[in-house]
């Protein structure tokens, strides 16, 4: 990218910060005004985590895997969000869905319990975004911390108040201490578990690469973190948490879901219309190849230490597309993995189409509940999709056999990356 360029996409991603900030307030502002004027009251995918921390507190945590439980304490935690009183119509506007985490994230929110409703929603969103900044600041030193704010998912994790910044961060931070810090790789590797089905692809990965270090410090501190649960909380809450798997699954069939703010390759074919068995084949085969993607890159980069930064973006980029439920704040992950693929295309030199297509697939990700909710089909894959392709193309593999690639070579570069 030439210096005129990036003098003009620094600016363009502040203002784009900036936008998101000012259209989060003027949502806040009409929201609690319209609940004082006794309509749907505003309230974000954080009042259901307030709610449980509140139920935690108070009641048996396995309570939390109750349905009519887990909604009333959301209830609660939405009337919490205000100086006066909801109404029982306006509440029943909202639709509350189930607690779907394991029992190691009720200890993670817990302490929310002891701070008022936006204390604590400010708290939660300032101490989960840390681990993701530090790890873009680590990836990219020049740059990541403006992409990790300007990036699409960051504006649905703040508007929301979702998981995306923790789950995203531990799991790029770790990959990045990876081969430096094998230990603590693993114990931040494994913290991230709390929201476990973005890292199903991670003990492929590690173990097709040889860093068996780091998959067993990411094994005990999954372990520690189950018995530590089980410890403070009891047994009953993953007795609770084992029964509701099933129960969450059938959601897909049942309607449960939001199809247009999930951007998994099961929402973009069911959107199409298909038939939601055949959704579930093309995920499945989805995932497969994923499964074998990340397990032949990253043993393939066993003999090539320098493409580590790449190996870690096709890991990244695998998991949106290798799990059925993924919603737009879930593709936080992808900016990770756009720091690495920016990293490698300074350090090795990129065409000014690889630079559009890094750009334009994380700007289309914007847009996307729009031209899902407004036009009926969803295009969330396809960010992930492109960004995938980018990276195989980077490591050699476009348009060769995946078992006989050799990584194209890649000098040493200094920095953090």
């Amino acid at each position: 990218m030439s210096h005129s360029a990036r003098s003009l996409v620094r600016p363009l991603a502040w203002l784009l910060l900036l936008g998101y900030l000012a259209f989060i307030a003027e949502q806040y502002h009409q929201g609690y005004g319209g609940a004082a004027a006794g309509e749907r009251p505003f309230w974000t995918d954080y009042t259901p985590t307030y709610g449980a921390a509140l139920l935690a507190r108070h009641e048996a945590p396995e309570n939390l895997y109750y349905p009519k439980r887990m909604a009333a304490a959301a209830r609660v935690a939405a009337n919490a969000a205000y100086d006066y009183r909801l109404t029982d119509e306006q509440l029943d506007r909202v639709g509350f869905p189930p607690w779907m985490y394991p029992p190691t994230f009720i200890v993670l929110v817990l302490p929310l319990a002891y701070l008022a409703y936006l204390p604590s929603l400010a708290a939660w969103l300032i101490l989960t975004a840390v681990p993701y900044l530090v790890a873009m600041r680590r990836i990219l030193p020049d740059g990541g911390l403006l992409l990790a704010l300007a990036a699409p998912p960051t504006f649905y994790n703040l508007m929301y108040g979702q998981t995306g910044f923790l789950i995203a961060g531990l799991i790029a931070l770790g990959l990045v201490q990876l081969r430096r810090r094998p230990w603590l790789a693993g114990v931040l590797i494994g913290l991230a578990s709390v929201k476990p089905h973005f890292g199903v692809l991670i003990p492929i990965a590690l173990a097709a690469g040889g860093h068996w270090r780091v998959f067993v410090s990411a094994s005990l501190t999954v372990v520690a973190m189950v018995v530590g649960s089980a410890l403070l909380l009891g047994m009953d809450a993953w007795y609770g948490f084992i029964g509701t798997l099933l129960f969450n699954l059938e959601g897909f069939g049942a309607g449960a879901y939001a199809w247009h703010a999930m951007t998994s390759v099961l929402s973009t074919v069911n959107l199409t219309g298909a038939s939601l068995e055949f959704a579930w084949a093309v995920q499945l085969l989805t995932s497969g190849a994923m499964v074998l993607l990340v397990a032949a890159v990253w043993y393939r980069g066993r003999s090539e230490p320098a493409t580590h930064g790449l190996q870690c973006a096709v890991l990244c980029l695998a998991a949106t597309l290798a799990v059925p439920l993924v919603y737009l704040y879930d593709l936080i992950m992808v900016v990770p993995a756009a720091a690495w693929l920016l990293a490698d295309l300074r350090a090795r030199g990129g065409r000014s189409g690889e630079y559009l297509c890094l750009g334009g697939a994380l700007a289309l990700i914007l847009p996307l509940y729009l031209i899902a909710s407004r036009l009926g089909f969803q295009l969330g894959a396809l960010p992930s999709a492109a960004l995938l392709g980018l990276a195989l193309s980077r490591l050699g593999l476009c348009g060769r056999s995946l078992l006989s690639w050799r990584a194209a070579p890649v000098p040493p570069r200094s920095g953090r990356a």
